[in-house]
């Protein structure tokens, strides 16, 4: 069976997303203080809400790990429309931010303590300029491997701190032991698919699924230059399906296994046109007219949008390597100078002439 490393693959970005089953193992160890912050910090009072807001990888995590939690979330930008001007002192908002210093996380910040509601932050160090505002604070205490690469381990790691914060209760002891089985899936799958003139990729899901395909395709265009969409399983076909070609390959979210018979019926419709499909699929329900799939394990709670992140990461840094581009540096996007300027102006203007 074909491998990652028979391929010949390596680098910081492979290590960051291998790691995960440490990092979960790591962060589990500290299950106690996860679940301690959040009944300190994110307990609404009487009448209050609990709102989770981020930006990016933070935004498809809040997304990811609120769903069916009574949390809701949030992107930054509607947040601060919509959301901000009607907070009161019963609410309690938790921002989702790495760095802590992308523009709009700072404003969510800055309004929120305006407006009296309970303010806390997720982050990995010491919190950057949101940090800066001493809002109680918890990092992940992820060490990074090498300068600007792309969140992985960063995300899954915020998804399951979250998920632990918000039920404390519930036994996540598993999630380390699949993860790992997951990697080994998820690698196996994708030497076994043919990704060489992928034109494009279509990650379809349904519902909170749909945050981890906006996950993978971030991840997608941060270390490739193939275009990425996502849409809902069934929606794909009234919209996207018109304008899609067979050189893309579709990937269907298919867990919970409630999904994976509209999954395979996707999958076999698609297939009489040629399309590629690959499914995340779990060990209960199989999407067989999939071109390829990846078989979530079983654990004891339901901590798929865990493990479904893993089989994105490693498809992202195998596109980008088939493209002859570096995931491990990403220095396709820096070397596109006006996009990247563009880019910090857009979401970082503190950072614009710093180059990072």
């Amino acid at each position: 069976m074909a491998t990652f490393e028979g391929a010949g693959f390596a680098g910081p970005m492979l290590d960051d997303i291998r790691r995960q089953p440490e990092v979960a193992a790591r962060l589990l160890a500290r299950s106690d203080e996860l679940a301690g912050f959040g009944r300190d910090h994110l307990t609404p009072d009487p009448g209050g809400r609990l709102l989770v807001v981020g930006s990016g990888d933070g935004w498809f995590a809040a997304r990811a790990a609120a769903a069916g939690t009574g949390a809701k979330a949030s992107c930054t930008l509607a947040f601060l429309i919509e959301t901000a001007p009607t907070l009161t002192a019963a609410d309690r908002v938790l921002a989702v931010s790495m760095s802590g210093n992308v523009d709009r996380t700072l404003e969510v910040a800055e309004a929120t303590l305006a407006r009296g509601a309970g303010m806390a932050l997720l982050t990995n160090g010491d919190g950057g300029r949101v940090g800066a505002l001493s809002v109680p604070r918890l990092s992940l205490e992820i060490d990074s491997l090498a300068p600007f690469l792309c969140g992985t381990s960063s995300y899954v790691a915020s998804v399951l701190a979250m998920r632990v914060m918000l039920d404390g209760s519930a036994d996540w002891d598993g999630v380390p032991a699949a993860l790992k089985a997951t990697l080994q899936q998820s690698e196996a799958a994708l030497m076994a698919l043919d990704l060489d003139d992928v034109a494009g990729v279509r990650l379809l899901g349904v519902g909170s699924a749909i945050a981890t395909a906006d996950y993978g395709a971030a991840k997608l265009v941060e270390v490739t230059r193939t275009p990425a969409w996502t849409d809902d399983i069934e929606e794909f076909a009234h919209r996207q399906f018109w304008t899609a070609s067979p050189r893309e390959l579709v990937v269907l979210l298919a867990a919970p296994p409630s999904v994976s018979a509209y999954a395979e019926a996707a999958a076999s419709a698609l297939a009489e046109m040629g399309f590629r499909t690959l499914a995340v699929v779990t060990a209960e329900a199989a999407v067989p007219s999939a071109s390829a799939q990846v078989v979530l394990p079983d654990v004891a709670v339901d901590a798929w949008p865990v493990l479904a992140a893993v089989p994105l990461q490693l498809l992202a840094y195998r596109l980008a390597v088939v493209a002859g581009l570096d995931p491990n540096t990403r220095a396709h996007l820096k070397g596109d100078e006006r996009r990247f300027r563009t880019s910090r102006l857009l979401t970082r203007r503190s950072l614009v002439g710093t180059g990072l």
